[in-house]
């Protein structure tokens, strides 16, 4: 199919992950937080036409492999460190599998002598930030009214919309 209005970077070629991926996919308005599925070291590795030795990741989600540098190992074996291994085993690398990062681009990364853009993860692991609060819905009433909650207690757990307030306190006010 013939596209004229689109990203350039959309079907660029390369064999791992690359900032003009999380571009692409950012404009495209698709998540950039992965679970990481396999993590492993390689010598040789054609990595968009240089032969490459490092440590790569696959992801749970279907993107390409990526170059995991240093700078974004720390912080994997930072995330590893929090959620449970200890100082020495959160740099075993066979650890990581599991782990949910959020990768950014970075502009202008002195990398090998060049200036180039790169991929971050993010400081903060997805899985530790604070959840999105469940809809307050119909189906919660009984059991609200049942433990005598009040608006004000129904808004510490849970979104609940205006016309929502006013079905449920027409719904206590009815059993009172």
């Amino acid at each position: 199919m013939k596209e004229t209005n689109i990203d350039c970077r959309k079907y660029r070629k390369s064999t791992h992950l690359a900032a003009a991926d999380l571009d692409a996919m950012s404009i495209e308005g698709k998540s950039l937080i992965f679970t990481i599925k396999e993590c492993w070291y390689d010598t040789k590795v054609d990595v968009s036409g240089s032969k490459t030795d490092g440590y790569f990741c696959s992801f749970e989600e279907p993107i390409k492999d990526m170059v995991i540098n240093s700078t974004n190992r720390k912080t994997i074996a930072g995330f590893a460190k929090q959620n449970g291994h200890n100082e020495v085993d959160c740099w075993n690398i066979g650890n990581w599998p599991g782990i949910k990062i959020e990768l950014y681009a970075l502009r202008d990364i002195n990398a090998f002598g060049k200036i180039q853009d790169g991929i971050r993860i993010k400081p903060l692991q997805p899985s530790s930030l604070p959840k999105p609060k469940p809809t307050f819905t119909e189906e919660n009433f009984a059991k609200a009214h049942e433990n005598k909650a009040t608006i004000e207690l129904i808004k510490t757990k849970y979104e609940i919309s205006t016309d929502m307030e006013i079905l449920y306190t027409d719904y206590v006010n009815s059993r009172s």
